[in-house]
């Protein structure tokens, strides 16, 4: 457990100040106007959709270096070239994914006028998204940096290298709206300029390192083909329609609680915030048990494998039911924070939101079981069965439960639909998880077997010869 826990907090604390990154943005934006929220807001839900195709299919190299990682104790030479392999098509799909999307930056504004948005609020959102968008492919390299090091179990640095992007951020960001009047595009430059310096200095940092040195994407150039991003998008593109599932059933949600009227959509944001704090913490214990579930996995260890699955459902139900507990238990936190004098709307959600919390505190759980299952399963290379798993759990009962429920409960029976969708994907998942274990088990003992039966008739077979999974 202890090894688990060193692993995730770093990671936990750098996607809590990645959150605080948001929230700076948002700040200065409320410093120009009504509007400027209004269009930020919007440019940043669009970007960050068109991110996660990228992000999510690069994401996944994390698992190929933490497999190749654990092979090195059995097969170092093999393992390093994987893990260079790993890295360089990393590097290759980001550059690819950038270069594929930027199309779609350009035909968002007619797309987005066709959806009937406000056309300020639009023209304001794309002078955001012009701007950040040339922070995609620092972002991406960020990525498979950070992929490297967590797989070396060196998440400290990464808690470090995002508290340096907030430093850096916020007051660059300033200097380029305000300062120099460049408005709302200021920000996405800010941020586009911050996340390349960072990139810069970090991998500068990162491949200096003894220990990471031989993995430098500038040496061996005749490395680099087509073929390295082969295994990337085996496992990525699976990982992604998930996401994207994912997020579009929450986005669905938003529709729903929007035909309630304005305080019901404003008790799903509240509560969307509340799931996505609860969510960064589940992520960084997640990633933590998937890498050290692709370290042992590569070494051919199904017992520690298993070990590592237990450790992060047991350590993401407790926390996640702790917060949950504490919503139920002390609504008045958000209460009070959202309590406004005199606004009669603010009296209506005031007194709304306790009851929509409950539900809020259930997903939590489920919500961590999903989140969880699902790591642990791409950290085993499984990833096509928990695909299917999301749409069903997401798409065929999570999204049809909350437009049922909201008939007969309001934006309480959303999130009760959401609930209910999460619950059934996370025990999916779970069940899945548990099938892939026994058979990684049976795998590697008949493995093992075949080695004793050969070794026993005299053949030339030795442990170090046997390919695993």
């Amino acid at each position: 457990m202890k090894k688990l826990l060193t692993l995730a907090i770093p990671l936990i604390i750098s996607q809590l100040v990645a959150q605080l990154l948001v929230f700076t943005d948002v700040w200065m934006m409320a410093k120009m106007s009504v509007l400027a929220i209004a269009g930020g807001g919007l440019g940043a839900s669009v970007y960050s959709f068109v991110f996660i195709i990228a992000g999510s299919t690069v994401g996944c190299v994390a698992n190929l270096i933490a497999i190749a990682y654990g092979k090195r104790v059995r097969q170092p030479d093999a393992g390093n070239t994987e893990i260079r392999a790993a890295v360089k098509g990393g590097i290759l799909l980001s550059l690819l994914l950038t270069i594929t999307l930027q199309p779609f930056f350009v035909m968002l504004k007619d797309w987005l006028l066709m959806a009937d948005q406000d056309p300020q609020a639009v023209a304001l959102a794309m002078d955001y998204i012009n701007a950040l968008k040339w922070s995609m492919l620092p972002t991406l390299m960020l990525l498979v940096l950070r992929s490297l090091v967590s797989a070396f179990g060196d998440t400290r640095s990464i808690m470090v290298m995002s508290v340096a992007t907030v430093i850096l951020n916020v007051p660059i960001s300033y200097v380029l709206a305000f300062s120099m009047d460049m408005g709302i595009a200021g920000l996405g430059y800010g941020s586009s300029l911050a996340s390349l310096i960072i990139m810069v200095v970090y991998g500068h940092w990162v491949f200096n390192r003894p220990r990471y040195r031989q993995f430098n994407p500038f040496s061996k150039l005749y490395e680099y083909r087509l073929g390295t991003i082969k295994p990337l998008l085996a496992i990525g593109v699976p990982i992604m329609i998930a996401t994207l599932l994912e997020h579009a059933l929450f986005s669905g949600g938003a529709l729903l609680a929007g035909t309630l009227g304005a305080v019901s959509l404003a008790i799903h944001q509240i509560a969307m915030q509340c799931l996505n704090f609860s969510w960064n913490i589940a992520f960084g214990f997640s990633q933590a048990a998937s890498i050290l579930v692709s370290q042992h996995f590569g070494r051919g260890e199904p017992q520690m494998v298993r070990q590592y699955a237990k450790q992060g459902l047991f350590v993401v139900t407790a926390t996640s039911a702790v917060i949950g507990l504490f919503l139920i238990i002390w609504p008045e936190f958000l209460t009070q924070v959202f309590s406004i004098e005199g606004d009669a709307m603010a009296q209506e959600l005031v007194a709304a939101l306790p009851a929509v919390m409950i539900m809020v505190a259930l997903c939590f759980v489920v919500d961590a079981w999903q989140l969880t299952a699902i790591s642990v399963l791409r950290g085993m290379k499984v990833v096509i069965a928990p695909t299917i798993s999301t749409v069903i759990g997401y798409w065929l009962i999570g999204l049809p439960a909350a437009w049922l429920l909201m008939k007969l409960m309001g934006v309480k029976g959303v999130w009760a639909g959401f609930a209910v969708g999460l619950a059934a994907t996370g025990l999916m998942l779970v069940i899945l998880l548990f099938k892939s274990l026994t058979r990684f088990e049976n795998q590697i003992e008949k493995q093992n077997d075949d080695v004793e039966h050969n070794l026993n008739n005299n053949d030339n077979v030795t442990p170090q010869t046997i390919t695993l999974l």
